[in-house]
């Protein structure tokens, strides 16, 4: 049995009559006679009684009609749906995120993919015990937001975005005063910082502009989250250095500060497998751009 067949049938039990269903198909009568004939053939089941003034559906007929039409239109719905998904409109698209790249601009992203994009099923990973670099090569993530350095064999890795470091601190601590705060003259302060296992490329940017500024920093608090950094920052148990997208989500009790004498950048990268991603995490990867673009939030000089 064939869809062409199912065709022929539908047409015939509609009209019933052969002549108007076989100009409907746009068929000669006797070549549609004898496909209809050949599907009872196949089924074994008389779909039709025939006179020379009537026809009309058996019961056999009946069903087949009502199995005909929901298989034609289930043909047309999975044909959208395969296309749908070939083209990145649907289906599910898993990224993976660094919890210091969720600052600010990851939000907006998500934001805009889900509005432009409502059939895709997003699946975000921020999974400390999970290794990115392996799991975009194996396909269990199809692309991923981190903080720069990254390097994985196999992937494609694009800055998305560059900025400057900030120094957050609370309100009422006597440094939130100055307008600019000399990264030198916080040698004695306390830190609050990400711990290495959870961003390693920001911590080490981190301890590096100090260290380049002539101390090592003085680490009292560490936390898994940003929420969590600037909460024990408002709290007062230290200060923390972060990149300048940070201050979109940040309590009343903290302030931020420019910094002189850090010559880092804090760099967020986009990284998925091979040379051109999925048709959805090509999708993710525009409006990615898209929206860091539109931001205003790279200072690439």
């Amino acid at each position: 049995m064939e869809f062409r067949q199912l065709q022929l049938f539908i047409a015939v039990a509609e009209e019933l009559h052969f002549g108007r269903a076989a100009a409907r198909i746009g068929m000669a009568q006797p070549p549609f006679s004898q496909q209809i004939r050949r599907l009872e053939s196949e089924l074994g089941v008389e779909l039709l009684t025939r006179t020379s003034r009537h026809v009309a559906l058996t019961a056999a007929g009946a069903r087949l009609l009502e199995e005909a039409r929901a298989l034609l239109a289930r043909r047309v719905d999975a044909t959208h749906a395969v296309r749908e998904a070939a083209s990145g409109e649907s289906g599910t698209l898993r990224v993976g995120f660094a919890a210091s790249s969720a600052f600010g601009v990851l939000p907006d992203i998500v934001l805009r993919f889900r509005t432009r994009f409502p059939k895709v099923k997003l699946e975000l990973d921020d999974s400390e015990t999970l290794n990115v670099g392996a799991a975009l090569a194996s396909g269990e993530l199809d692309l991923a937001i981190l903080r720069a350095p990254f390097r994985h064999e196999g992937l494609t890795v694009e800055r998305l975005l560059r900025e400057r470091f900030v120094l957050a601190l609370p309100a009422r601590h006597p440094r939130a005063r100055q307008r600019v705060v000399a990264l030198s003259s916080l040698a004695h302060e306390p830190f609050v910082l990400f711990p290495r296992h959870s961003a390693p490329g920001l911590h080490d940017l981190v301890t590096s502009m100090c260290l380049a500024a002539g101390f090592s920093p003085n680490i009292r608090q560490e936390a898994r989250s940003w929420p969590s950094v600037v909460g024990m920052v408002e709290a007062g148990l230290g200060l923390t250095i972060a990149p300048a997208s940070s201050q979109a989500l940040c309590p009343k009790g903290v302030v931020f500060r420019p910094l002189s004498g850090a010559p880092g950048h804090a760099e967020l990268v986009v990284a998925f497998p091979g040379r051109r991603p999925s048709p959805a995490a090509q999708h993710f990867r525009v409006l990615a751009h898209e929206t860091v673009s539109r931001s205003g939030r790279d200072t690439s000089d």
